[in-house]
């Protein structure tokens, strides 16, 4: 009778090696409210077809795609007339780029005491194919009593959106544990940003001030010290009268974002609720490039259609890349989705409004969506003053940052006067 053969495994520790891998998945969530007021009269009212739309908001993990809700109180198509219909859109930031998003998105009413009232959850997948490059998701008919029941006491009606997604899979890296596991994570308790922003607010045992708008602010010099450089050299050289009466006095500088810069400073933690903006001017001024960073990010979901000159000024005459790419996408997703000019062709749109072909009998042209970007003070001041900088924007919005524009022609000029008057 054959025996089993008996198989043996050597676990010597010198041949055994260690092999475990993690793969991180974070979920981005996004959320949006929007208040619409006087919704009685609205419903009563509205033709099917009337549409309401929210800005555009984005999630900084996922630059490619912008999201927007759409709300029809008279119902999207004749069909709908007795409801009211509300989708979530997705639009591709890139007029050629395809895009596809699987999301769960949430709808809620909410009453005066921010209960919600009404909830519709869904899983939609959202595919932006140049090139209309955007997708809706919603709801077709909520019986329209079903919504005047969530109207609030003032007569407005709250919608809050939330949207659960993934970024993109593809790029997900994955992490040998053993090694992850051995790193020095540097870990901040909150106590710890507790009793640093107590030392900052009762200025504990504080060497120094900062005088902003005739108010002072104690600190520690060793803070600001290691935190910036302009600080450090401020308080290293004897002959500067910073560190001889070891004040500072910081002009032409808001005084609630001196003190939003001095926390961070101190906690490592910025105050949602501050002009930004402000805080920007201040962080490249003291060369506090982490907080900057911060800064600019923030301004990047604040960008809408009555800003954008303003922030591209600030982010040119800042040097914020960020940001400014930021407009760069959003211009070019204005001209896209909305196009002012049909009949012309993209580089001749953008001819127009550099005004390099200014002859155009321009009156006859309708500006639509993008008239109170490109119309607004503050872009037209910028281009009196920086004509390359709109120039380079307007390229890069229209060709993308790594395609040039086309070489202009000599006989280009009469080939687009020619287009106008189709």
């Amino acid at each position: 009778m054959n025996r089993p053969e008996k198989y043996t495994c050597d676990t010597t520790p010198s041949t055994y090696t260690k092999n475990s891998y993690i793969t991180p998945v974070d979920a981005l969530h996004l959320s949006q409210q929007w208040k619409i007021e006087n919704f009685t009269t609205l419903v009563k009212l509205a033709l099917p077809g009337n549409c309401l739309r929210t800005g555009l908001f984005r999630h900084p993990q996922l630059p490619e795609a912008f999201w927007q809700l759409c709300l029809y109180p008279g119902g999207k198509r004749t069909e709908n007339v007795n409801n009211v219909s509300l989708f979530l859109k997705m639009s591709s930031t890139s007029p050629t780029r395809e895009v596809r998003i699987k999301v769960e998105y949430r709808f809620h009413f909410l009453n005066d005491k921010g209960v919600a009232l009404f909830s519709n959850v869904n899983v939609g997948e959202f595919h932006a194919k140049p090139p209309k490059g955007g997708h809706s998701w919603g709801l077709r008919n909520i019986p329209k009593q079903k919504i005047l029941n969530c109207v609030r006491n003032d007569g407005s009606l709250v919608i809050s959106c939330h949207i659960e997604l993934l970024p993109d899979i593809n790029r997900t890296q994955c992490y040998n544990s053993w090694k992850l596991l051995n790193t020095n994570a540097r870990m901040v308790s909150g106590d710890f940003v507790k009793r640093q922003l107590a030392a900052f607010d009762n200025g504990l045992m504080a060497d120094c001030v900062l005088e902003c708008s005739g108010k002072q602010i104690p600190v520690n010099r060793f803070v600001l010290s290691a935190h910036s450089e302009v600080f450090k050299a401020m308080f290293s050289y004897d002959q500067l009268i910073e560190s001889t009466e070891k004040k500072v006095i910081i002009e032409d500088a808001d005084y609630e974002a001196v003190r939003c810069m001095l926390r961070y400073m101190y906690t490592g933690e910025m105050e949602l609720d501050t002009e930004v903006a402000n805080v920007l001017i201040l962080a490249e001024r003291y060369q506090i490039d982490d907080l900057k960073l911060i800064c600019e990010r923030k301004l990047c979901s604040q960008i809408d259609r009555n800003n954008v000159g303003e922030m591209l000024y600030l982010a040119d005459l800042y040097n914020c890349k960020i940001l400014r790419k930021a407009v760069v996408d959003l211009v070019s997703l204005w001209m896209t989705l909305e196009p002012c000019f049909p009949d012309f062709n993209k580089y001749a749109l953008a001819l127009v409004y550099l005004h390099h072909y200014w002859p155009l009998k321009l009156s006859c042209l309708q500006l639509r969506t993008n008239h109170s970007v490109f119309s607004s003070h503050a872009w037209r001041l910028l281009k009196e003053t920086n004509p390359h900088l709109v120039t380079e924007v307007m390229e890069k919005a229209m060709f993308g940052e790594e395609s040039p524009p086309p070489k202009r022609q000599r006989h280009q000029k009469k080939h687009i006067s020619q287009s106008s008057g189709d």
